[in-house]
């Protein structure tokens, strides 16, 4: 009986050490699972006040450096062999550069503003896509007159012309020019200080406003 009863005694605690780790294997989840759900719950707020918060300020096709390549597409020249060159497919696009640009409202005076733009190809420049951050900041004098103060900068956007390479025959043979001013009495390799590299022309802006209303 006494050999029984040692071996029952045993078995009780080999019992309990797999259930108490087991407890707290389960408390654990329990605790991790409640501290995941909280987050989530933030996260979901936090998106809801977002989307609630978030203001459409501006959105197009076209830039002002499109407006340039636009430009550039008109004319065109003669070769030797009597051929004319059209610089319409050079400066040319499938794909003309698109704009998104949003505000959210981080408090009463104070919104952050933010966008990008799509950029855009043809087969002699290159419009790179940008990004757009800036923000608003208003002051309420009264109900019927207040000062904003507005700033914007875009990162990228640049517009980079390419070159062509022309063949000026026994005079001059193949050279690197300026594919608007390949035909012009201007020296090919002067043609290139020519070449379209821009920035946008909005690339910083700044503005004060000041509203009164009757």
């Amino acid at each position: 009986m006494q050999s029984l009863g040692g071996n029952h005694s045993v078995d009780q605690v080999a019992w309990r050490k797999p259930s108490l780790a087991f407890a707290s294997i389960v408390f654990g989840l329990l605790v991790g699972l409640s501290s995941f759900a909280a987050k989530a719950t933030d996260a979901q707020a936090a998106a809801n006040y977002f989307f609630a918060n978030t203001y459409l300020i501006d959105l197009g096709q076209g830039s002002q450096l499109s407006q340039v390549m636009r430009a550039s597409q008109a004319g065109g020249f003669e070769t030797a062999n009597g051929n004319w060159v059209s610089f319409k497919g050079w400066y040319s696009t499938n794909w003309t550069d698109s704009r998104l640009a949003m505000m959210t409202q981080l408090t009463p005076w104070l919104g952050f503003i933010w966008g990008a733009s799509t950029g855009e190809l043809g087969e002699k420049y290159t419009i790179d896509p940008s990004v757009k951050v800036g923000l608003v900041v208003r002051h309420d004098f009264a109900k019927n007159a207040s000062l904003s103060f507005k700033a914007t900068t875009i990162f990228g956007g640049s517009l980079r012309e390419k070159s062509c390479i022309a063949d000026y025959g026994e005079v001059g043979g193949q050279q690197k020019v300026n594919c608007r001013l390949a035909a012009t009495p201007i020296a090919p390799a002067d043609t290139l200080q020519y070449l379209y590299n821009m920035k946008p022309l909005n690339s910083y802006f700044l503005s004060l406003q000041y509203s009164l209303s009757f």
